[in-house]
């Protein structure tokens, strides 16, 4: 019966007319899974999932949005868990018309990150590109799927500057966008 009535839902929402893209204001929220691909950190990280949320302003096929990101990385065998942190303003540019229900893009921004472990703490910042889908299942709901390498450069540790720690990081985050 459960599966039945999951199945009826999901029925619905992939049929249900879809809708134009909308301009205004939109939150979103999305499960993230992350790799570092640094050459500094990548050994001792494992593939870690984490959450994303976003709040941004939709002008057509041009939108800005800014992100918070956190994820849980695990720890390769002996290594230590580390938490990853950055906070994000993208600009991004739909190359679909704004009549389709599914909008093609590309974001490109600015971030501020951190990685802590239970013995170095790095901060640092970088620049992001990514490509994305955005479905819209009526006006207000849309499905966000999106992959962002974020290109990062850790210049502090434990409160020193003059550091260069390559902590590059791939993201790939399937979530929901609110538009109002």
């Amino acid at each position: 019966m459960k599966k039945l009535l999951l199945f009826a839902v999901l029925a619905v929402v992939f049929i249900a007319t879809p809708a134009m893209a909308k301009e205004g204001p939109y939150v979103g929220g999305s499960f993230v899974y992350s790799h570092a691909t640094g050459s500094d950190i990548d050994y001792g990280l494992d593939d870690s999932t984490g959450l994303e949320l976003r709040i941004g302003h939709s002008f057509g096929s041009i939108a800005v949005e800014g992100n918070i990101l956190s994820v849980n990385q695990t720890g390769a065998p002996g290594y230590y868990d580390a938490d990853f942190n950055g906070v994000t303003v993208d600009l991004r540019v739909s190359f679909s018309q704004a009549h389709e229900p599914s909008q093609v893009y590309v974001l490109a921004g600015l971030g501020a990150y951190s990685l802590e472990t239970p013995i170095q703490d790095f901060e640092g910042s970088g620049f992001n590109l990514g490509v994305g889908i955005e479905h819209f299942f009526n006006e207000q709901v849309a499905l966000d799927i999106r992959g962002v390498y974020r290109f990062i450069d850790y210049d502090e540790v434990n409160g020193f500057t003059g550091y260069n720690v390559d902590g590059d990081m791939l993201t790939i985050g399937v979530g929901l966008n609110l538009h109002f």
